[in-house]
């Protein structure tokens, strides 16, 4: 039996090395007690004040003795100036901020702890730090005191009841600015000189907590939160309860910002809010039920925004950002259930994807349209209520949302979570017959047979009607009246596609921003399925040419620069030339995002439009900031000029700047960029958070593909060496691995022989996943090249 109460943790620090003394209150009736230690030098251990026998093996710590009240750990830990995971160093202008990012295994890498998301504990942390240096933890500071030598300590408030995965500790010259308006203390805490840029974060933080304490129905349990920006950070932000972790553009921004960069830090802001309740007041018992956490933090933070700042349509973002990245993922056959079965800690990080995420976001949104808002609310209240401060289980939400509705909300819920992809649903219509088909919708073809039971939405001639399909086909009798027009999936609430026979009738209803957005993504991909040919899927496009939606504008969009990655041809520029007229007068934020992407695709496709926006390039500090990375594209694309735009990258202190001159620079079409991108990868020019960004973007590139690839390929035992060092592990190299779907574009059989050679279990999944977007990219480029 094990029991733990508490850690009571005090570290002295010298740099970045620290000397550790924790005691922790526990019970443990066996003779030999196994802790997670990681990286520390572990000096002596007692039991109740004795001290006893001990050894490390592997990353576990094991004490040779049974535990009555306390086991006292004298340890010495570093941290690490080389990877991004742990305790580590993040550098910024010659200094360094000592941070943590502990989910979903690595508080080991700070103390000796049980590291499992069901052994919750209070938490007292008391750190001895050179004064002039501030420390930020979960808690407020109880005090600070004098300690001698140059040295204060910090001693901070025990915290509730919590998973090690949220502990934080953050050592640095922090600047602040703090709300203390009302329940719970606001505190934004950048590096010197950024802090006024977080006042736009602050005010949706307090925003979004008022939001959710409602919506809940349970205040926030701190006295405060803190919202950290971190130099350098591996994910994008990290829910740490009360202190909060964030890369610096998904935290900070201003007026000056675009409404991109807004939208974005809004939407992690909420994310991670999101957690304070869904996640840390109530946790997970075992990764197993990660999604749950990740997709309800997605699906409430798109929820608050839509609430706060009514002019985005979050909805529609949530299904543009969320809901068709993971439809497509969804649509390999090397995707997952929702519900993965971890038995491997080091299995987690593959976990975190477009399915955890979206996909599990998208099917919260569908069930929440089948049982209706309020019910779905009173449900997650019900839940929360029920295993506040404790672990729970999926099947313990979809129990609560059953109680309120009466409805067997797990029955639906387990055939969406436990099976993998999704469907398609083929609607044809025949002497006044409805029929409906569905199979598993794969962009290869794989004939996997899985039949889903789908909440099914539908509009006949105006009229709104339900339907749960939960076999392989299904007939609707409307033989009493003329059909004249359909369509399914209404406001695209359900996770699935849908295939017209005849097309003409959806295009005789009147559809919303959702449904086209959605119709033009579905027919994009029965384009990649070979499902429909080329002339459909532009009859299709060539539908929206004058389109205002916002969404479907940008997708569109995308799908043009996909093809033209892929082919090396411009299709599409009447498109996109005739909705930049559309949207160039834009004075709302969806018309202007609308706008930027146009700009930013033209750019690319058309070198002629490249050169004509580059003369803004002198006066590029004025630029609008919606098309700041587009004329910064343009000025790459007809200059080449390496060193200009690497001096402006070096320059700016804003990594909102900094990212847009990294675009700029692995657009630049002189083949001597691919050396000097690498160089600044390995020489750490480029921060460890944005290395595969860059690598993938480079090898987008199709005039110096063919360089980028070699290189990889020629080096990849010393990429695979730095970027796992840095990641502090093989997800990084799975990122890197996904972006070599490009090289495949150019030459399938060699990159397919060089993926299938890289014989590493845990990427073993984006390598599969790779060689498989490698086959469905070369056979439309073989369909496009027979026009």
């Amino acid at each position: 039996m094990l029991n733990i109460e508490r850690y009571e943790i005090f570290l002295d620090f010298n740099g970045y090395n620290y000397d550790g003394i924790e005691k922790i209150t526990l019970t443990s009736t066996e003779e030999k007690l196994e802790l997670d230690s990681v990286n520390l030098q572990i000096e002596s251990v007692k039991a109740d004040g004795k001290d006893v026998q001990f050894k490390v093996e592997g990353e576990k710590l094991i004490v040779y003795s049974s535990v009555k009240r306390e086991l006292e750990i004298r340890f010495k830990g570093k941290a690490s100036e080389n990877s991004i995971l742990g305790i580590y160093v993040a550098p910024y202008n010659g200094k360094g901020m000592i941070t943590t990012q502990f989910e979903a295994i690595y508080a080991r890498r700070f103390i000796p702890c049980f590291d499992h998301p069901a052994l919750k504990a209070r938490f007292r942390l008391s750190v001895r730090v050179d004064r002039g240096l501030r420390v930020i933890s979960n808690m407020p500071v109880e005090s600070v005191e004098d300690s001698g030598g140059g040295k204060v300590v910090y001693h901070f408030q025990e915290t509730p009841r919590m998973s090690t995965y949220l502990l934080y500790l953050g050592i640095g010259e922090f600047e602040e600015i703090v709300d203390e308006s009302k329940r719970p203390t606001i505190i934004v805490a950048t590096t010197p000189g950024k802090v006024q840029r977080g006042r736009f974060s602050m005010d949706v933080a307090r925003k979004v907590i008022d939001f959710y304490e409602k919506y809940y129905e349970i205040p926030y349990q701190l006295p405060k939160v803190h919202l950290i920006q971190v130099p350098d950070f591996a994910a994008g932000a990290m829910e740490n309860w009360g202190a909060i972790t964030f890369r610096e553009t998904a935290l900070l921004a201003d007026d000056s910002s675009s409404v991109y960069q807004r939208f974005r830090v809004a939407e992690v802001v909420a994310h991670e809010l999101a957690h304070q309740w869904f996640g840390n007041l109530v946790t997970l018992k075992w990764w197993d039920d990660l999604w749950l956490n990740e997709s309800f933090a997605t699906f409430m933070s798109y929820k608050s925004l839509k609430s706060i700042f009514p002019q985005w349509d979050s909805e529609g973002h949530l299904i543009y950002s969320e809901t068709l990245s993971a439809l497509e993922d969804d649509s390999l056959s090397t995707t997952h259930p929702i519900e993965a079965h971890v038995k491997d800690p080091h299995e987690i990080e593959q976990m975190f994807d477009n399915i955890s995420y979206g996909k599990g976001a998208s099917i919260l949104r569908m069930i929440e349209a089948y049982v209706g808002e309020e019910n779905f609310r009173r449900g997650v209240v019900d839940y929360l209520n029920s295993f506040k401060f404790g672990n729970a289980e999926g099947k313990d939400l979809w129990n609560s949302i059953s109680k309120v509705t009466g409805k067997d909300i797990g029955l639906i819920m387990s055939d969406w979570i436990t099976k993998p992809g999704y469907p398609v649903v083929f609607v044809s219509v025949n002497d006044g017959i409805i029929r409906l088909y569905q199979k598993r919708f794969t962009l290869l073809n794989y004939n996997l047979s899985e039949i889903y039971k789908i909440p099914l939405t539908y509009e006949v001639n105006g009229r709104f009607n339900t339907f749960l399909l939960d076999k392989e086909s299904a007939e609707i009798d409307f033989r009493e009246e003329k059909i004249n027009s359909i369509k399914v999936n209404v406001s695209r609430t359900g996770f699935y596609r849908v295939f017209y026979d005849p097309l003409e009738l959806v295009f005789s209803s009147k559809l919303n921003t959702y449904e086209e957005l959605g119709l033009v993504n579905d027919y994009w991909n029965f384009l990649l399925a070979d499902m429909v040919d080329v002339k459909t899927y532009f009859g299709v496009v060539n539908r929206f040419i004058n389109t205002s939606n916002s969404f479907t504008s940008r997708e569109i969009a995308s799908q043009l620069l996909t093809l033209y990655y892929v082919t090396r041809k411009q299709y599409g520029k009447d498109f996109l030339s005739n909705q930049m007229r559309v949207f160039k007068k834009a004075r709302d934020d969806l018309g202007r995002l609308a706008y930027s992407s146009i700009v930013k695709t033209l750019a690319i496709l058309d070198e002629d439009f490249a050169l004509g926006l580059s003369v803004l390039f002198d006066y590029y500090d004025s630029v609008d900031s919606n098309i700041k990375e587009a004329v910064a594209i343009s000025y790459a694309i007809t200059t080449n000029d390496f060193n200009t735009l690497f001096e402006k990258y070096s320059r700016y202190n804003i990594d909102e700047e900094k990212n847009r001159m990294l675009s700029a620079i692995v657009s630049i079409r002189d083949k001597s960029v691919v050396d000097k991108v690498f160089s600044m990868v390995f020489n750490r020019t480029i921060k460890a958070q944005d290395v595969r960004f860059t690598i993938s973007s480079l090898i987008h590139n199709p005039y110096v593909r063919e360089e980028a690839c070699g290189y990889l390929q020629d080096n990849f035992a010393k990429v695979k060496d730095f970027v796992t060092t840095v990641y502090g592990g093989p997800w990084g190299l799975g990122s890197i691995v996904r972006g070599m779907i490009m090289c495949g574009v150019d030459k399938p059989d060699e990159i397919v022989d060089f993926l299938e050679k890289i014989k590493y279990k845990e990427i073993e999944r984006p390598v599969r996943e790779s060689i498989e977007w490698i086959k469905i990219y070369s056979r439309l480029k073989q369909k496009f090249s027979q026009l």
